[in-house]
């Protein structure tokens, strides 16, 4: 097949020019892969598209067995249809969901092309596919979007926990991994966490620890909040700083659990910022890119809404004392 694809003019190729195109086409940055047949085999693939799907056996392998995980996505009808047409396709920014080596899957975004392949004979002999992830951006125009709107229903004093969970929100609708966030509350007393917002997470979950005591082992939120520094949980059954809140939080299916303190100027903290998993999992850069977003506006937002209510108290009782 790879002979019937190459032009008349590669039979010329000088020695060692072979051997230079085949390095170009493995180092490429841009993702390639060369699938022949109907039922889509692997005849090629750079490594730029093994990082993309997270599988390294791929030549020889049919599209179904090596990555099951894309059956029923955009990726596979639209290779379906070029193969059929013969006719190449574009598609910007498509959603795939893969399943990364040592991760869960997640989901990512690629500029692609399908670009059917004809022999020498005039038979549809396979389909190129090239194409460029560009997750992060698209990552990061969610985020200025959610972003400004945090900031709008901030300004119009919109509820707390509204605010706050559409801060949560640009974490979890831009997470590959299914992140749950939270937001708690340090009471006044600041020896309690109360909540603050978690659109995600189970009801029954958040009105158990609602009210928690913050100290050297308690969990995740109440060991950030007293020692004011980040606590990253990888699993839940296991980690000693569960031992006497797992019974409350495996039940729900929660099995690892990384919280922020959010500190105001002072430093005086605030709350805390979690990201929970349904499985057990060590944090990455990737995931904890957002931490220091959510957590520095979540600072303001609280900031400023403790700030005018405590306005507020004193305008009520200096006209309280004027009547």
């Amino acid at each position: 097949m790879a002979d019937q694809l190459a032009p008349e003019s590669a039979q010329a190729l000088a020695p060692g020019e072979h051997e230079r195109l085949q390095h170009m086409f493995e180092q490429a940055p841009g993702f390639m892969a060369l699938l022949e047949g109907e039922d889509h085999k692997f005849a090629m693939a750079n490594l730029a598209f093994h990082d993309l799907v997270g599988e390294r056996e791929l030549t020889g392998k049919t599209l179904a067995d090596a990555l099951p995980a894309l059956e029923g996505q955009e990726f596979v009808a639209l290779l379906d249809a070029a193969s059929i047409t013969g006719e190449a396709l574009v598609e910007r920014r498509m959603s795939m969901r893969v399943a990364r080596s040592g991760e869960g899957p997640e989901e990512v975004f690629v500029d692609i092309v399908f670009q059917p392949l004809t022999a020498d004979d005039g038979r549809r002999a396979g389909v190129f596919v090239q194409g460029h992830e560009v997750t992060g951006d698209q990552r990061n125009e969610t985020i200025r979007t959610a972003h400004n709107k945090v900031l709008e229903l901030a300004i119009g004093d919109g509820p707390l926990e509204e605010t706050l969970s559409a801060l949560i929100s640009i974490v979890e609708s831009t997470s590959r991994t299914g992140v749950l966030g939270s937001i708690l509350l340090l009471d006044a007393d600041g020896r309690h966490l109360r909540h603050g917002a978690a659109p995600s997470l189970p009801i029954p979950y958040m009105e158990a620890i609602d009210g928690g005591e913050i100290g050297p082992c308690a969990g995740s939120c109440g060991t950030a909040a007293f020692s004011g520094r980040p606590v990253f949980v990888n699993d839940i059954a296991t980690d000693p700083l569960w031992a006497e809140y797992k019974v409350v939080a495996l039940p729900h299916g929660l099995r690892a659990c990384w919280s922020t303190p959010i500190i105001a100027a002072g430093p005086k903290v605030l709350g805390t910022f979690a990201m929970y998993h349904r499985e057990p999992r060590e944090a990455t850069v990737r995931d904890l890119a957002l931490v220091d977003l959510v957590t520095q506006t979540a600072a303001l937002i609280i900031d400023r809404k403790r700030a005018k209510e405590a306005l507020e108290r004193i305008a009520a009782d200096a006209g309280h004392s004027a009547i």
